[in-house]
């Protein structure tokens, strides 16, 4: 009862709580007439916004208090959409209307912002905030303080002293990629760039490409860094890491500022890779008697009586130098395949420097240590079996690392069952069928791709807390359809999922459309611990059907 009790309160008093300054404007007491049916009102007249610019809360601009470089938060747009995503309201904020706006009772959106993101661009940061607000019948809804701050990446990029001193710096320069987006930043670049985020944690990929004073050719090297997230200002640094040996390296370390209410600062060392241009030093990856760049089908004629499989799937690695690094990633848009596969090892695994037993190794047809080895095999075929009960596409993307810090990469993709253009779903960022808890960071975007168009897609909530009495108290059961939604329609377009026609005959549903909405995973956390099960199924107009599960648990 408690629960029930909390769970309705959220829903008819969901607020917003930020820190501001004030901002003196005309009085904003107007009394909304309260007779019409199903209709909220919306009052932002006494909103108060500011933005977080290089971990200082710029507030308001007033008449006498500005600051220069600041951006004017009169100028950012003010949108309001519903639980379809559908704008209802658009008005910039040093217009917002004073009277409460009407609107029907539900769930919103409303977001502020001061431009849209460019992929990459040179001093471009874009500044905004958002917040749900949900609409009660004949109630008003407040909206107060507001903190905008940074929903793009910064980057910039400089050289030490000691290292500036032996380079040329005309022809030094920094290639930095976030996927498909880059900024090339020369030498003497003093300008920062920025990167819309595509992923809540994202790769930065550095191309660094130097000359020592009185040199002829150039070092060309890369390295990763990881985990970068919007809101962050990455202050990339080329060095010189000096080993006990007496030796010296190029390397880069990573200064992190996370643009916030607290400040938080970070710094992270990563050393480079020198890229060798001589392809036939890198080690290779190929596929014994077939053709690894094309998918390799499992049929059922390829298994006896038994089940055992007849044939083979194997892999071999060669290297002019012993191995430092092997890992396998695997894959896979069947959460079967990956609850089973991650039942014995990761997902993502080091064979020169493995974690699980020699034993699981050898049953996963792994070696059982490739560290310091010049040929490794792998034995794909032994997972066969497993591949076949768990009908999809699986990957395994290989790369092989060695000693000289030549690297090489090549992925094995397996088909098993259904035709190439049956329906895929796909958790963006995450993994289907593997628990994910709950936290205010955490997104829960889903495409769904179906060539033959969608005929049927249900969603079966299968949870210990979300009991049949509570969904019931808020207007849903544990069965949803989404091409029939029936008296459940408005509900599930508030759990974030489109009805009807905007699923039917469609073949493809992005991101940006469904989802489970931030608001309901709010309740989620507001219902208690458990494990809470969002079963999906689509079904093309071929009859073929996918299944997909979102798991979030409360802790």
């Amino acid at each position: 009862m408690k629960n029930m009790i909390r769970l309705f309160t959220a829903l008819t008093f969901a607020a917003v709580s930020f820190a501001a300054c004030d901002k003196d404007k005309a009085d904003y007491n107007v009394t909304p007439d309260p007779g019409k049916e199903n209709i909220g009102f919306l009052a932002l007249g006494g909103m108060q916004a500011s933005v977080m610019v290089d971990t200082e809360n710029i507030a308001t601009p007033t008449q006498n208090s500005t600051r220069a470089g600041a951006p004017d938060i009169d100028t950012f747009t003010v949108t309001i959409t519903d639980a379809k995503g559908v704008a209802v309201q658009s008005f910039l904020y040093g217009e917002r209307p004073a009277a409460p706006i009407e609107l029907p009772g539900g769930v919103y959106k409303l977001t502020l912002k001061s431009g849209d993101m460019a992929g990459a661009d040179w001093d471009a940061p874009v500044y905004g905030a958002s917040t749900d607000v949900v609409i009660t019948r004949k109630q008003t809804t407040t909206v107060e303080d507001i903190v905008c701050k940074l929903t793009n990446i910064k980057v910039t990029v400089g050289c030490s002293a000691d290292l500036a001193d032996q380079i040329d710096i005309e022809k030094t320069s920094m290639k930095v990629t976030l996927a498909p987006n880059s900024l090339t930043f020369a030498g003497t670049e003093t300008r920062a760039g920025y990167f819309t985020p595509t992923a809540e944690k994202n790769t930065l990929h550095l191309e660094l490409s130097c000359r020592y004073k009185g040199q002829d050719s150039n070092i060309d090297m890369t390295a990763d860094i990881p985990n970068v997230k919007a809101c962050q200002w990455r202050k990339i640094n080329v060095v010189i890491q000096h080993s006990s040996d007496g030796t010296a390296n190029i390397g880069v370390t990573c200064d992190t500022w996370a643009y916030d209410e607290e400040i938080v600062f970070d710094t992270a060392t990563y050393m480079c890779e020198e890229i060798i241009a001589d392809e036939d030093e890198l080690p290779t990856i190929v596929g014994e008697d077939y053709d690894l760049s094309q998918v390799f089908t499992l049929t059922d004629d390829m298994f006896n009586e038994d089940g055992a499989f007849l044939k083979a799937i194997p892999v071999v690695i060669t290297a002019k130098a012993p191995l430092a690094r092997l890992t396998v990633e695997a894959a896979s848009d069947n959460p079967d395949f990956v609850n089973q596969y991650t039942a014995m090892i990761p997902l993502s695994e080091d064979l020169c420097h493995p974690t699980v037993a020699k034993g699981v190794l050898q049953m996963m047809g792994y070696p059982l240590s490739a560290l310091g080895q010049t040929s490794v095999r792998l034995r794909f075929g032994l997972q066969a079996v497993l591949m076949h009960d768990c009908p999809g596409t699986h990957t395994y993307k290989i790369t092989a690392v060695d000693e000289a810090g030549r690297s090489s990469s090549a992925t094995l993709t397996v088909s098993v069952g259904g035709a190439s253009n049956a329906p895929r779903i796909e958790w963006i960022g995450h993994t289907l069928g593997v628990p994910y808890t709950v936290a205010d960071d955490l997104e829960c975007k889903i495409r769904v791709t179906a060539p033959e168009g969608i005929a049927g897609f249900t969603v079966d909530i299968i949870s210990d807390v979300l009991t049949p009495s509570i969904l019931a108290g808020v207007g849903i059961s544990s069965h949803l359809d989404l091409v029939n939604p029936g008296e459940y329609k408005d509900k599930i377009e508030g759990l974030g999922f489109p009805t009807g026609d905007a699923v039917y005959g469609k073949t493809l549903i992005d991101e940006n459309t469904l989802g489970i909405s931030s608001t309901f995973m709010g309740l989620l956390q507001i219902t208690g611990k458990g494990v809470n099960e969002f079963r999906m199924t689509v079904t093309d107009a071929a009859g073929q059907s996918v299944v997909g599960r979102i798991i979030l648990e409360v802790k």
